[in-house]
């Protein structure tokens, strides 16, 4: 059983070390986190509210960043999002407007094929913490993104390391 489980929502000492990045992006300091991570500020479905969450991305194009539900497609912001709740979309330490596309089960597990050869020991501790795992084929991997759907995010007028994107 891995130190860290992700395979329902996080309470506690775990809930509190998963939120303490968005005080780094909301104090403008996300740029320690590189492209490797991305806060997504967005609004309850039901209660309206402002919330943010930080999370990795799986793959960076230069004008898309797709990252991966890791509790499934019942966290909370992956619900607010399919609500229509995104309002901005945080890249290092920068606040942009975005669009958002929900990957289909294909297209995310070529991503996450993709993810696998590039961080295969990463990919093996978050399928872990995920509690989730497949039997390595790609239809296998197929079935798997429906337990952990991807979500693609398009910012507008990003700057990314020197060159502008509109």
């Amino acid at each position: 059983m891995p130190l860290i489980d992700l395979s329902h929502k996080p309470t506690g000492w775990l809930k509190w070390m998963l939120k303490a990045p968005t005080y780094l992006y909301r104090a403008r300091l996300g740029i320690l986190f590189g492209y490797r991570f991305v806060m997504i500020e967005h609004r309850g479905r039901k209660s309206g509210a402002r919330h943010f969450t930080v999370v990795e991305v799986a793959r960076h194009l230069p004008r898309e960043w797709v990252c991966t539900s890791g509790t499934g497609p019942n966290a909370d912001w992956y619900r607010n999002l399919q609500a229509g709740g995104l309002e901005a979309l945080w890249v290092a330490s920068r606040r942009h407007q975005a669009s958002v596309r929900f990957l289909e089960e294909t297209e995310a597990a070529s991503v996450m094929s993709a993810y696998e050869r590039a961080h295969p020991k990463t990919a093996v501790r978050l399928f872990s913490m995920m509690g989730v795992s497949y039997d390595g084929t790609d239809e296998g991997r197929v079935e798997l993104m429906a337990e952990i759907p991807m979500v693609a995010f398009r910012p507008k007028n990003v700057h990314t390391r020197g060159a502008v994107f509109l």
